[in-house]
């Protein structure tokens, strides 16, 4: 027998979890169709960061929303794909007013920038950027390079300074500035999502006063540890596990009995392709009398070695500075 929905919400009262991601994962389990899962995300997700926009949700006056917008995007890399679900929100929500996305700055033949979006709302222009990132923890929590991505090749404190130093300071660029009086557009107020999750060391009490500042209280967390430690997710046979390709990182999992793992079945898989890889710890609850499997954790598994290997950044392309 599975739990019922409310049964479930005591599932998901986890210590690893807060109380907005109980609240989240209660609303999209009771979802079936997969891409309204995503949209849901997108709309009600909170941020990683204080300074960011609460949510989505938070950005309007008029709520969005709660259907799924006609012409699903397409599913491209993860930070396109929720770029694409925030674009058709945009638009469902705020037609007829105008939206310009991806909108490139150059001076002098050289890319000072993109806007990520610019639309109007309530007769104030805005310009939004949208990032969706996931860090695991690898110190304290007390500074924000402790955060690196799952390949090693991005960190929390890069990210975020070139959010703010860069891409949200774009309009008081030159080129930035132009590209604006080209399109007739004064003032926009600099707007930022930045939803994820963050991931801290299985065994571990991260979440403590030392967490960094710029931190949300209320994002949405994790768990990660090495392969040689996964003994630690065989609590039983109540449970089963999911591994979740890249594009479905943002709502938590949700899958028939068939497409689930025992932790032998877990392990067996985790052994040929030693990851980074993000698993879904499932268990099974019932939905207007159809059994489930629905996420109560997720985290990443990572070879024995992972956090030894330095930090390989990723190349960008020279843009001429901001400031």
């Amino acid at each position: 027998m599975g739990a019922t929905l409310s049964e479930f919400i005591v599932l998901v009262n986890l210590p690893a979890i807060s109380k907005t991601q109980q609240r989240l994962q209660i609303q999209l389990l009771s979802e079936a169709c997969e891409l309204r899962r995503d949209y849901l995300w997108a709309c009600s997700a909170p941020s990683l960061m204080r300074a960011a926009a609460a949510s989505f949700d938070s950005l309007l006056t008029c709520p969005a929303t709660t259907t799924v917008p006609p012409g699903a995007p397409s599913r491209r890399r993860l930070g396109l794909y929720y770029e694409d679900l925030v674009a058709a929100l945009l638009k469902d929500t705020l037609a007829p007013e105008p939206i310009h996305r991806n909108v490139q700055c150059v001076q002098g033949g050289i890319t000072a920038g993109e806007f990520d979006f610019l639309y109007r709302s309530a007769g104030q222009w805005f310009h939004l950027e949208t990032a969706v990132k996931f860090y695991l923890c690898c110190g304290d929590g007390s500074a924000l390079s402790d955060f690196v991505g799952p390949g090693r090749r991005d960190r929390l404190d890069i990210k975020w300074q070139r959010l703010q130093q860069h891409q949200l300071a774009l309009a008081s660029h030159p080129a930035g500035k132009a590209t604006l009086d080209r399109l007739g557009i004064e003032l926009p107020q600099p707007r930022l999502l930045m939803p994820g999750y963050l991931f801290y060391r299985a065994g571990q009490n991260r979440l403590s006063s030392a967490l960094h500042p710029d931190i949300s209280a209320e994002h949405l967390r994790g768990w990660w540890l090495p392969l040689g430690e996964l003994e630690r997710l065989h609590t039983g046979t109540e449970h089963r596990y999911a591994l979740v390709p890249k594009l479905g990182w943002l709502p938590p999992a949700r899958r028939e009995h068939s497409d689930t793992l025992n932790w032998r079945g877990l392990r067996a898989h985790l052994l040929q392709q030693p990851g980074p890889i993000l698993v879904a710890q499932l268990s099974r609850f019932n939905l207007e009398g159809a059994p489930c499997w629905g996420e109560t954790g997720r985290g990443f598994v990572v070879p024995d070695d992972w956090d030894h290997h330095p930090v390989q950044l990723k190349s960008r392309a020279r843009a001429q500075p901001i400031g």
